[in-house]
């Protein structure tokens, strides 16, 4: 079934994918490259349900090519997974695994097509990859967070992680064997490369990777979803994309940290003014001490019920200038 190429690896703080149909001698090689773990946290976030319908159709025309190997049915599997190559690299990788399969049984129709093209490996794809996904995201959250609270070492923390196994039922992650090679790259140097032969291969290379350099997490301050923290360990937004126009959590949550930042700043400096205001009233006699302080106290928790956005900055004002 190798009339496909695709392989994978990590340089220089990206990863690469690399791809291209071998049959078609004019097919060009395509390369992917996405920043260090991206592919893996889109990966865990991918909303794979309502794409349960798609895995349901091409169970069903599978079903039908069993009995007459035509065309059509062979058709609406090919299309369906080329629909599914576009949401996600590792969807390609199976594009072009169940293209090699079907042309396997072109060549050969007489060998059992039932393995060849096994229906139940795609059917269960959705649930097979809901599985993976939770117990990726435990190991984030048991393992690389950074914000845990926990000082132990990553390596006695994933011991814990996999103990949990034991006693709960597919909690935890289980690393199974994937075979590697060191391999010239295209960008002229070396790094350890994966052939995959199943999707859980490309997930085993990138945790095995998450492992190995110990990398930590924080959950995005915009997104609320995990990233891979850079050298400097006080990022708190992601890069991932987050709208049509290519805006990054990062960019939206600086403008937005910046507006918050700028609306606090005249939040207290309208609520100091209006403080230093009353106080010197003290001093001529308007307003007693007492009257001031149980004034101070019920400013303040107007101040916090604005800043926590309980109430417009407008109404606050309102309420400094009639109080």
């Amino acid at each position: 079934m190798a009339d496909y190429l695709f392989y994978t690896y990590f340089e220089d703080g990206n990863e690469y994918f690399v791809y291209k149909d071998l049959r078609f001698e004019r097919s060009h090689t395509k390369e992917k490259d996405f920043p260090f773990l991206e592919s893996l946290l889109r990966f865990t976030y991918l909303d794979i349900w309502p794409m349960e319908d798609l895995f349901k159709k091409m169970d069903r025309a599978l079903l039908d090519f069993y009995r007459e190997h035509d065309f059509d049915s062979q058709r609406a599997v090919m299309s369906t997974l080329e629909e599914l190559a576009k949401k996600h690299i590792y969807f390609e990788f199976l594009r072009l695994d169940w293209q090699a399969r079907f042309r396997l049984v072109d060549r050969y129709p007489d060998e059992d097509t039932h393995r060849i093209l096994p229906h139940k490996q795609l059917r269960h794809i959705p649930s097979d990859l809901d599985t993976l996904q939770k117990q990726i995201m435990r190991l984030f959250q048991d393992v690389l967070d950074i914000d845990d609270g926990k000082k132990k070492p990553v390596q006695e923390k994933l011991q814990a992680y996999l103990d949990k196994e034991k006693r709960e039922s597919l909690y935890a992650y289980q690393f199974k064997p994937i075979s590697t090679a060191y391999e010239r790259t295209r960008q002229g140097t070396f790094a350890e490369v994966l052939h995959p032969t199943s999707l859980s291969d490309l997930v085993e290379f990138s945790l095995r990777e998450c492992v190995k350099r110990e990398q930590r997490m924080r959950i995005c301050s915009y997104c609320g979803k995990y990233f891979a923290i850079p050298r400097r360990n006080t990022a708190e937004f992601c890069n991932l994309t987050v709208d049509e126009n290519g805006h990054t959590c990062r960019e939206v949550g600086a403008v937005k940290r910046w507006a918050e930042k700028k609306n606090s700043d005249e939040l207290f400096k309208e609520y100091r003014r209006e403080y230093k205001k009353r106080f010197n009233w003290i001093k001529a006699g308007k307003i007693s001490p007492g009257a001031f302080y149980a004034w101070s106290a019920t400013a303040k928790g107007k101040r916090d019920e604005c800043a926590e956005g309980k109430m417009s900055f407008a109404e606050f004002r309102k309420w400094l200038s009639e109080s």
